[in-house]
């Protein structure tokens, strides 16, 4: 295996051609809303566990 010496490998990395990236998208709403639905269910959920284990029914 060859070995390469630092200045070359400055030389390659500084001339590199930067990678092209794809622009932001953002989600659209529909997403974001379902995330924070289920958030809330999630955590009435737990809470209601928390109260049924303390109080045993509803």
């Amino acid at each position: 295996m060859a070995e390469r010496s630092t200045e070359e490998l400055e030389y390659k990395s500084a001339h590199a051609q930067p990678e092209e990236k794809t622009p932001y998208t953002p989600r659209p709403k529909s997403h974001i809303i379902l995330a924070w639905v289920l958030l809330a269910i999630v955590i009435f959920a737990i809470g209601g566990m928390c109260y049924w284990e303390m109080f045993g029914k509803f």
